[in-house]
């Protein structure tokens, strides 16, 4: 399904791994390095970033290599298909060796800038730090389609699921061997996050309009999720 590529396996263990499932975003991957790069060696931690390309079919996957051969601390695992946003993820929670994990999108919507809000709260003692949105920027039509899914969530589910709270998260290294352990096919990965428990927390962030592109959760795919 997928093939890593072996020259970025080499060298220390990151304090910090983000993982980016990345799909036909070669219109903003390369702002999206230039303000992860800023963000990250402003922070003064050992790090690396894991690209998930997800079976793109424009110029992504070049774009990555570029990265890379740029910078080995950038690295990339390549799918020979789309397989799906979730299975990205869980993909790159797979190869990433950091003691705190985050994951998020490639598309700019969550911004780089808060990775120092989210590591700060993982040394306060958070297993799990996750971003809130601050105010939804979707359509009516969609608003509501969320806040019946959530009120229909909590009303099947003994598990709190944070309302508003996406995958842009920080993880630990005990929460993600957890994650990467657990044998689930079709994932909710922020389900799974919640229901592990641990000590968790949020943080309100202001979620940044899509740069470039169209996203890649259509309709039809937020209610295929949902199932």
């Amino acid at each position: 399904m997928s093939e890593y590529d072996a020259r970025t396996a080499a060298g220390e263990e990151a304090i910090l791994s983000v993982v980016i499932p990345i799909y036909n975003e070669e219109e903003t991957l390369s702002v999206l390095a230039e303000r992860l790069l800023a963000v990250l060696e402003e922070m003064d931690e050992s790090w690396e970033v894991v690209f998930v390309n997800d079976g793109s079919t424009d110029a992504s996957g070049d774009i990555i290599r570029r990265l890379h051969q740029g910078d080995p601390r950038f690295k990339s695992v390549s799918f020979s298909r789309n397989f799906g946003h979730q299975v990205a993820i869980s993909c790159g929670l797979d190869f990433a060796c950091g003691q705190a994990v985050v994951a998020m999108d490639g598309d700019l919507q969550d911004p780089p800038e808060v990775l120092p809000d989210l590591l700060r709260r993982w040394r306060e003692g958070y297993e799990v730090v996750y971003a809130v949105r601050i105010r939804r920027k979707e359509n009516f039509i969609l608003r509501a389609c969320y806040a019946i899914f959530y009120w229909f969530i909590q009303l099947i589910s003994r598990t709190p699921l944070p309302r508003d709270s996406g995958d842009f998260s920080l993880m630990s290294r005990r929460v993600v061997d957890l994650l990467n352990q657990t044998p689930e096919r079709g994932r909710y990965l922020r389900g799974l996050r919640s229901w592990f428990g641990f000590s968790q927390v949020g943080i309100p962030i202001e979620r940044e309009q899509r740069s470039a592109g169209k996203s890649k959760y259509s309709l039809r795919r937020l209610l295929k999720l949902a199932f």
